[in-house]
């Protein structure tokens, strides 16, 4: 997920200098003045509060509303489900005999497809709001989208348009999978047109288009819509691909691109924000037919064809990684495959009772191209909810405006009270507009929502602000003891509860570790559960996922019913200085302390825990490996069918997981210390100075440094009245990011909050890198954001570490000295 306001600093575009002429200028004493740290909520009583007879008052009133209305019974409540053991491994209560391999007695994802067309015909299925163009608002750094009416299309409407699309590309020349009920990858050795693929952001016909193929026993490669044109050539080739489904302004680049893909004749373009206007004139392109998404649609409709249901072997997507780690790796997910993690998803809705078939809508704004959001999307989708589709940069008030095309209004800014069926139509954002009762982010989304929540409190008044610190640590304390307020929850749920849309249930969050601090303060503030979930691509979205009940921070929760999962000590054989074995294991990657990590460990860091080790993942849901890659498949897929993910983790005592980092992100110091980048990173992003919209923060270290620095996207308007108000001038953003007592300053901070959060001393930074910002989202500049479309990030909103040393590396040189003692 990735940002959804925009950077509002400054207009400079200029290189940052490694040192400037005004840098190094101290500022004169006499004209320094403390400046108020910027409001921050933490789970202490604010000292303000112990003395003040109307905070007694309410926490006396608040107690006795708690006892009298039984809010104090989920104190002996169990925070999770039971977990069973199987051997080593470890199951979810209710699978101890069997995982779950289906939902709703479907054994195909496109049979599940076809019980909601039907079951659910009249009931509003996908929405989509009305794209006009962009609108420059004076309040904005980038223009926004400027959005109109939305639209519902029912169920019967979705599934006529699915198999309509289907059979329109039979008619083109794909022909269907062969039934294939053995363990045989048919997919793999074929040389027939099986496949399209979607090169598109999230959309209605993103969907549509992934239903329609499977209506016919064809195959869907996906990438993201951000990846470059060599990445897409090469899953076109990989999956021998006859038809492109991209947006109506990629087909130009696409066609240029066509001459790399030996296979594809038709470029398919949707209309997904683009106006009515702008896609008059139907795009072309050399070589290649050119059709839009509705005109496939259309000759479907004109030369029918019955749908060809596939089988529970038949490959159904091959999902394309983002690339963090190099060449992007097709995931091959069979029908099963994706059946079986609906079915996990069911299990766990059902079980949680927070989610009701039939009656609840969901955000879709994360790339369809990652398997969380399919998977999700998908089963709610399924499950007779709503699916309104928005950007992530259109997805809060602040990235769109709203036209009333009535009257011509143009509405605009945050929506701060309950939005009613009447208000929501003028809603600028997407949360707003559609008032989802479940959503997913990744932790970048939350972190930032808990930034600008504190950022608006901290312009009230001290009282507001006392007694909002005040609610928050009273609140904050009950739900960790499964406890609620009764008070405190009633004032929250009207201030806060309508910014995330007013009706939500239950949020996710995923890719990715949060921090402890912004998970308490999403789950506190604005009165919904924030449950972690752990899974990956190759698992098709089956791992854990954290209960409702269960308030602990940093557990990502149980194995979910269509997977097992066991940890592996993370050991090697010991080799002698000639590099002969000598019989013995040793430990490959060692933690803080200098210790294995081993299955059989019952403490970690001193906290009680059942075995620690590289999580192994097994299942139905569990990918038949990587599409024409034999020995990678091989090597991460093991002969009894444990997919080793390369993630760290431990047991709790109650069988839930929690990721402590990933092999590869374990880095060596000189010293011989590891420290773990990831777990790092986390912490430190919780400093106000951090500027997660651009990017956040990356941390590094390596053999050759005897402590790690970071180089940080800073949030300037802080900076900026920071240096103000101690009496700094050093002219431009990016020569106030070089300047010394700036970055000491913010040095310190992100050391305060590494601390607070747990950080070792070897894992303590020595110094920082601060980066305006100021610079080009789409070039690779010493001073841009950290953006997909730069390359400095992944589709997926990770840290693309290679590329920006890389592109960095001016910058990167002289910080890594300062990591050597």
């Amino acid at each position: 997920m990735s940002a959804q306001m925009r950077n509002r600093g400054g207009n400079s575009t200029a290189t940052a200098p490694l040192i400037s002429s005004t840098a190094t200028e101290k500022p004169k004493p006499a004209s320094r003045k403390k400046l108020a740290a910027p409001f921050k909520v933490t789970d202490s009583f604010p000292r303000c509060t112990y003395f003040n007879p109307i905070a007694w008052f309410v926490l006396v009133l608040d107690i006795f509303l708690i006892l009298v209305t039984f809010k104090w019974l989920g104190y002996f409540r169990a925070m999770s489900p039971r977990v069973v053991n199987k051997g080593k491994a470890k199951r979810h209560h209710g699978s101890e005999t069997s995982l779950i391999d289906n939902c709703f007695n479907c054994r195909t994802a496109w049979e599940f497809a076809s019980r909601a067309f039907q079951k659910y015909a009249n009931k509003q299925g996908m929405g989509t709001r009305k794209f006009l163009g962009m609108h420059k608002s004076p309040k904005a750094r980038f223009p926004l989208k400027k959005f109109g009416s939305t639209s519902w299309m029912k169920y019967k409407e979705v599934g006529e348009r699915v198999r309509a699309f289907g059979c329109g590309l039979i008619e083109l020349g794909l022909i269907p999978l062969p039934k294939d009920e053995g363990t045989k990858i048919e997919f793999e050795n074929t040389t027939q047109s099986h496949a399209i693929l979607v090169y598109e952001e999230t959309s209605a016909d993103w969907m549509i288009a992934l239903m329609g193929a499977w209506s016919q026993a064809l195959v869907v490669a996906t990438s993201y819509a951000t990846l470059g044109m060599s990445s897409v050539a090469d899953a076109a080739n990989e999956c021998n691909v006859k038809a492109i489904v991209c947006n109506f302004k990629d087909v130009e680049k696409v066609g240029k691109a066509i001459a790399k893909m030996s296979g594809v004749t038709h470029i398919i373009y949707t209309t997904n924000y683009v106006t009515a206007a702008d896609s008059a004139t139907p795009p072309k392109a050399e070589g290649v037919t050119v059709m839009s998404f509705d005109q496939v649609v259309a000759l479907g409709r004109k030369v029918p064809h019955p749908p060809t249901p596939p089988t529970p072997d038949n490959m159904a997507v091959v999902m394309y990684t983002s690339g963090s780690t190099g060449k992007p790796k097709g995931v091959m997910l069979r029908q099963k495959n994706v059946i079986a993690s609906v079915g996990m998803l069911l299990n766990y809705v059902q079980e949680t009772g927070l989610i009701r078939e039939g009656k609840e809508t969901y955000l879709a704004y994360l790339p369809a191209a990652h398997i969380m959001e399919l998977c999700v999307e998908f089963s709610i989708f399924g499950y007779g909810g709503r699916v309104g589709y928005s950007h992530p940069r259109s997805f809060s008030s602040a990235g769109a405006v709203r036209l009333d095309e009535a009257t011509g209004k143009l509405h605009e800014g945050a929506v701060m009270k309950y939005p009613t069926d009447e208000t929501q139509n003028f809603a600028p954002g997407g949360l707003q507009c559609f008032r989802p009762t479940f959503m997913i982010a990744v932790p970048k989304i939350w972190d930032i929502l808990k930034k600008g929540v504190e950022a608006k409190l901290g312009k009230k008044g001290a009282v507001v602000r006392s007694l909002v610190h005040f609610g928050y640590a009273w609140r904050n304390w009950l739900l960790k003891h499964n406890m609620d307020s009764v008070i405190i929850t009633a004032l929250f749920k009207k201030l806060f509860h309508p910014i995330l849309g007013g009706r939500q249930l239950i949020f996710a969050t995923g890719g990715g570790p949060i921090s402890s601090e912004v998970q308490s303060f999403v789950r506190t503030i604005f009165c919904c559960p924030l449950v972690q979930g752990y899974a990956l691509t190759e698992t098709c979205c089956a791992g854990t996922i954290q209960y409702p009940s269960d308030s602990r921070d940093g557990v990502v929760g149980p194995p979910v019913g269509a997977a097992e999962i066991m940890l592996r000590d993370v050991m090697e054989d010991e080799v002698d200085s000639k590099g002969q074995p000598t019989g013995r294991k040793v430990g490959s990657v060692l933690d803080r302390n200098g210790k294995p990590y081993l299955s059989s460990d019952t403490s970690h860091y001193g906290f009680p825990c059942d075995g620690r080790g590289e999580v192994l993942i097994r299942g139905p849901s569990v990918s038949a490996g990587y599409l024409k890659l034999p020995k990678k498949t091989k090597k991460e897929f093991d002969s009894q069918g444990w997919f080793h993910t390369g993630d760290i983790a431990l047991f709790t005592l109650d069988g839930c997981i929690k990721i402590v980092d990933r092999l590869k992100n374990l880095v060596k110091l000189k010293g011989g210390e590891y420290i773990a980048i990831e777990s790092m990173e986390k912490e430190y992003s919780k400093s106000v100075y951090v500027n997660g919209i651009n990017g956040g923060l990356m941390c590094y270290g390596d053999g050759d440094m005897d402590r790690p620095v970071a180089l940080v996207q800073a949030n300037m308007d802080l900076l900026r009245k920071w240096a103000a108000a101690n009496g700094i001038n050093a002219g431009t953003d990016d020569e106030l990011c070089a300047n010394p007592v700036i970055n000491k300053m913010v040095l310190k901070d992100l050391v305060t909050a590494g601390k607070q959060g747990g950080v070792s001393s070897n894992e303590v930074l020595t110094a920082v890198h601060l980066i305006s910002g100021n610079g080009s989202e789409l070039k690779q500049e010493l001073n841009s954001p950290w953006k997909p479309e730069n390359g400095f990030l992944t589709a997926s909103n990770k840290l693309q570490r290679k590329t920006i040393l890389n592109g960095l590396k001016k910058i990167t040189d002289v910080l890594k000295k300062k990591g050597i003692k």
